[in-house]
């Protein structure tokens, strides 16, 4: 993969080598790419190598602790390879939690933020119990991480997602996982771990898992044993992986990876790095989710007053590409608007409009913190009439400017 040449930079001389590794089971790499190539297009091109599996039809890119360039972006590596490369005087610049502390730069997503984030969306649905299911340590040997280690990455969602439960009162149930086989057949362990998991938990009850492979397990499961998703159990996800998210049954609702916002401060600092300057961040550089991609896996309401509960639906619905009428939601449930704004004044303290605005608001800042779309094209998608009316109303909803809330977000 090389870089397009710049007419800034005299072709006479070679441009960066640049490493960048993945582990084959890291599915988020497309948005990191994006970032670190949002990077190159403002500042200087870099001649890019990844492992990429092309069936034979590429010459094999090796990135080991013999691979030798002016950088290296790496998600996790070994002490062999942290010797070797700093011996050989190349920059570095890790993107996992489990190598936090270590001799290299690190930038990762805030797993506490994230958690958060999914405790606050399960909050909004009026559920009572709720849970969190995590990796005490590695399934399986990916010959990067050893088996023993503590999951520092699933320790911080943990955190981040008790904490805020607690703080509104909420006491979740912990599960944080270990298996023993660590073949792979690791899974026939793990099914039978996330069916005493569900037969344990009350119902209904709110879940937030560590990945979403985790997540589409405990999906996985559930659906094995008749336990109804999203009504038994709403579940929530981390990573937003579209092989994950959208190949379950229904599709999970997922903290969203900040993987662009990651590969652009992570290329800002591996450039650094390679001008004999410090991080600009610090050692260790936290970058906010962006929230949760609402899908069917938490598309349940158990507000007691079930007309609300169906209009929230129906609002949550139709809000992702146009703005909700009030009377159009009454008429479609039965009920007069007048009706249908006391129920809601009574069940959640808010009205029906309210709720509509709080829904947009919710689609247009996912589509800030997610994408670099701009006022017009989200304006399209969310259904207003042009950019002009999306940023009066994200100004009244917010008190910022459209620019003013997507800088914030990725500083």
């Amino acid at each position: 993969m090389t870089a397009p040449h710049s007419t800034g930079l005299p072709s006479t001389l070679p441009l960066p080598r640049v490493g960048v590794r993945f582990p084959s089971w890291i599915t988020f790499q497309r948005p990191v790419f994006d970032g670190i190539l949002k990077f190159m297009q403002a500042h200087e091109p870099w001649v890019i190598e990844a492992p990429i599996d092309s069936g034979g039809e590429l010459p094999p890119v090796v990135i080991d602790s013999r691979w030798r360039g002016e950088g290296l972006i790496v998600f996790r590596y070994t002490q062999a390879e942290a010797t070797a490369w700093r011996k050989a005087g190349i920059p570095v610049v890790n993107l996992s939690t489990e190598r936090l502390g270590g001799v290299f730069p690190s930038v990762v997503p805030d797993n506490e933020g994230g958690g958060t984030e999914a405790a606050r969306h399960l909050l909004t649905l009026g559920l009572r119990d709720f849970a969190y299911l995590g990796r005490a340590t590695p399934f399986v040997d990916d010959g990067l991480t050893g088996l023993g280690a503590t999951r520092r990455y699933s320790q911080e969602r943990q955190a981040g997602f008790q904490q805020t439960m607690m703080q509104a009162g909420f006491e979740p149930r912990i599960f944080q996982i270990e298996t023993q086989r660590h073949t792979g057949t690791v899974w026939k362990e793990l099914h039978e771990i996330y069916l005493g998991i569900l037969q344990s938990l009350p119902r209904p009850c709110g879940v937030f898992a560590a990945n979403d492979m985790l997540a589409h397990g405990l999906l996985q499961a559930a659906q094995a044993t008749g336990i109804r998703v999203p009504q038994d159990v709403a579940l929530v996800g981390f990573n937003d992986q579209s092989h994950f998210c959208h190949a379950a049954t229904p599709p999970l609702s997922s903290v969203s990876y900040p993987g662009e916002a990651i590969g652009l401060r992570a290329a800002e600092t591996l450039y650094s790095l390679m001008q004999g300057l410090s991080a600009p961040g610090g050692h260790i550089q936290r970058i906010p989710v962006a929230g949760v991609t609402i899908r069917e896996s938490t598309n349940v309401l158990t507000i007691r007053d079930a007309l609300v509960a169906s209009a929230v639906r129906l609002i949550r619905k139709q809000a992702a590409t146009s703005a909700p009428r009030v009377g159009e939601i009454a008429e479609s449930l039965g009920v007069s608007a007048s009706l249908l704004r006391q129920r809601f004044l009574d069940a959640l303290g808010l009205s029906p409009k309210e709720e509509v605005d709080r829904a947009r608001l919710d689609i247009i800042r996912h589509w800030l913190t997610t994408t670099t779309l701009g006022p017009s094209d989200i304006a399209h998608k969310t259904g207003f009439l042009d950019a002009a009316e999306l940023r009066r109303f994200f100004r009244r909803g917010t008190g910022q400017t459209l620019q003013e809330y997507r800088t914030a977000f990725n500083a």
